[in-house]
């Protein structure tokens, strides 16, 4: 199993997970962070489609979403920090706003993909979109 693993080391808070030597922490590790990114991703998505129907520039509505997703993280690691059993980080603010960022750039592609297979299909068609 070692030779899968690569050999890295990641200093996060207050303690370090040297891959090699600690292969179940280190994939526990990225699978905990992975699902910060993904969680926060979702919840960027989520903030943007409240804001579909208001008649503000989508680039504000993006905006408005990840001041949600940052505000949200803050609070998040601010309840955090008064409890015992966990850690408070701002890497995880961070963390969780690129994720929030990741989400929105992955549904506007998503998005302009499906518009121009949309707008092709209608052109072979012989619709004018």
């Amino acid at each position: 199993m070692l030779s899968v693993v690569p050999e890295m080391t990641i200093h996060y808070h207050h303690s370090t997970i040297e891959a090699r030597k600690q292969p179940f922490e280190f994939i526990e590790f990225l699978f905990r962070k992975g699902a910060h990114l993904f969680i926060y991703a979702m919840l960027a998505v989520c903030a943007l489609f409240a804001l579909v129907r208001t008649r503000w520039k989508l680039g504000f509505k993006l905006l408005l979403a990840i001041v949600y997703v940052i505000g949200i993280a803050s609070a998040d690691e601010w309840n955090q920090a008064r409890s015992v059993e966990r850690t408070s980080a701002m890497q995880d603010i961070v963390l969780d706003s690129i994720g929030g960022f990741l989400g929105l750039v992955v549904l506007i592609l998503c998005l302009a993909m499906f518009r121009k297979i949309r707008r092709n299909s209608a052109l072979r068609r012989g619709e004018v979109p």
